[in-house]
Parts: C-alpha cells; sequence; structure tokens
C-alpha cells in the first residue's frame, strides 16, 4: 500500500519526508502497531538503525517471552546446522 501525504500537510509539520516516516514509525512502534523490522523498513533505515533512533528517544525495546523463545529456537537451529 503506498500512502500519499498532500505537500501542505508535509510542510507544516516542519520536517522532512524522511524524519516525518521516523516519527509516524516511532510512534507505532511505540504503540506496538509494528516491529523493529517493520520500522526499519518504514523508514529505510533497517532493523539495527532504527533501533539505534528508539535508544536514542529512551524507547524500550518490546521483548516478551514468545520472542526470548522464538530466539532460543533460532539459536539452537544454527548450534545444529553447525555441527553437522
Amino acid at each position: 500500500m503506498l500512502l500519499e501525504l498532500d505537500d501542505n500537510v508535509i510542510n507544516s509539520t516542519g520536517l522532512s519526508e524522511q524524519e516525518l516516516r521516523i516519527e509516524l514509525a516511532v510512534r507505532l512502534y511505540e504503540d506496538e502497531k509494528i516491529t523493529v523490522g517493520q520500522g526499519g523498513r518504514m523508514t529505510g533505515l533497517g532493523s539495527i538503525r532504527f533501533q539505534q533512533e528508539l535508544g536514542k528517544r529512551k524507547i524500550a525495546w518490546h521483548y516478551d517471552v514468545e520472542d526470548f523463545e522464538a530466539d532460543l529456537e533460532t539459536l539452537r537451529k544454527f548450534s545444529s546446522d553447525r555441527s553437522k
């Protein structure tokens, strides 16, 4: 989906198009509407740089038990692939 905003709306914010993308992504992340990966894609920053942007703003990374278990499973698969 392509989201179009009127140039007057963008100009009225005092932000560049990229800054507006970041602000929107950060807010959506804070509201738990998008993931870090989605924020990284939305802003064009990538996941790591988007996480750094969140850190600069002192926004905690959403990481729950489900995320932890998924990471453990990934590590187990990685470990088992390396031992072959």
